[in-house]
Order: structure tokens, then C-alpha cells, then sequence
């Protein structure tokens, strides 16, 4: 991803990064539909479980094409425990049916994005984009990336929280193949290392 991201000129290369089978072909049409030289989807596993985005109290799946969208949003009412934008699907399964339900027990008020397209949501007109996701969120928001860093630096504009986005390689090494949620604890992307990460990261953003 990183090595397509932001190497062509606009709206030439579309990347798509669907994080569960629902997404993958409103994405792909959306995609098209902007007649770009390359399309790139990064599909999901065919048998992941598609998600009940109702009982889990997420948007709905149309809301991906905006290429950056809110899976939940924080009661603007209550006080804000922080925001956390997501990318790549294994590390976004792994957080919506680990993670997330913790988080919801505990009564937490947090925004919940993910990124779908980065493409996408370049395209969409600049007033938009605020709306969506303003810079006073990139700037105290947690990344968790199933790709490499770089590919979050955009989305994560403060320089404490970049330091610490969890991606594949934070340990410094290389995974290992096999199982994916094997491969996910090597990374420390499993959903335990998640839940401990994310809550760390809310008392920085309180204190």
C-alpha cells in the first residue's frame, strides 16, 4: 500500500482497503466509477464473517465510499475519551469483535474511524473532508494500522501519537508466517495487546 499511496498523480491510482466483505463492492463500484488508469482493492479473506453493523451500533457499509468515515461516532454531548482511526481488516476484525465490546462495557465515549480509501477520500470536495475527519481529531487520534506506518502518518498528525501508531512492524522485525492470529500476536496487533494499547492511549489524551 505504501508503494502505491501517493505516487500517482490524482485520481490515476485508486487504492481500496475494505475491512470486511460488506465494504469490498460498494468500494470497488465507487471506485470505478471514477474511471482511474489503476484500481487496487486489497480484498478481504472470503470467509470472514460479515458483520452486523446494526447490532454493533456501526455505520452502515455504504458510508466506506466516502474513502474515510466514522464506524461510530462520540456522543457530542458527553466528554470525549479520544478518537481512533483504523486501516487494514485484519487488525479492524480483530478490534471490532475484541476490542470494541471492553471499551462499550466500560462506558467509553470515543470516535471510531476507518479507512477505506485514501484515494476516495481525496476526491471528495475539501469541505467535506473537515467535516468527516477535521484536523483537531488528527491531531490527538490513536492509529492502528494492519499495513506499514507511513500509510497512517496522513491520518495522525500529532508527533506523540505518530510514535506511537501500532503497525505490523513496531517490534522492529519481520512476522513470521502462519495463522493469523498468530501472526497478529507477533505484531502485537492481537486483540489483548489492542485493548491494553488503547487504553493507554486514553489517559494520555485525558491527561
Amino acid at each position: 500500500l505504501q508503494l502505491l499511496e501517493g505516487n500517482f498523480p490524482k485520481g490515476v491510482m485508486i487504492t481500496l482497503t475494505p475491512w470486511e466483505p460488506g465494504e469490498v463492492w460498494p468500494l470497488v463500484v465507487a471506485g470505478l466509477k471514477k474511471r482511474p488508469a489503476v484500481l487496487a482493492p486489497y480484498v478481504t479473506r472470503p470467509n470472514e464473517t460479515i458483520a452486523d453493523r446494526k447490532a454493533l451500533n456501526l455505520a452502515p457499509v455504504e458510508d466506506s465510499v466516502k474513502g474515510v468515515y466514522a464506524l461510530r461516532k462520540a456522543n457530542p454531548k458527553a466528554k470525549l475519551d479520544g478518537s481512533i482511526i483504523l486501516q487494514e481488516s485484519g487488525v479492524t476484525i480483530e478490534f471490532i469483535t475484541k476490542v470494541l465490546p471492553k471499551l462499550d462495557k466500560e462506558g467509553l465515549n470515543l470516535n471510531i474511524f476507518y479507512v477505506s480509501s485514501a484515494e476516495l477520500f481525496d476526491l471528495l470536495p475539501e469541505k467535506e473532508k473537515n467535516e468527516i475527519y477535521p484536523e483537531s481529531i488528527a491531531q490527538k487520534a490513536f492509529g492502528i494500522t494492519g499495513f506499514t506506518k507511513p500509510t497512517m502518518l496522513r491520518w495522525i498528525t500529532g508527533y506523540k501519537e505518530r510514535e506511537n501508531i501500532l503497525h505490523p512492524f513496531k517490534g522492529g522485525w519481520y512476522l513470521g508466517s502462519g495463522q493469523a492470529e498468530a501472526v497478529l500476536k507477533q505484531a502485537g496487533l492481537d486483540g489483548d495487546n489492542l485493548y491494553k494499547e488503547v487504553k493507554k492511549y486514553i489517559e494520555r489524551f485525558k491527561s
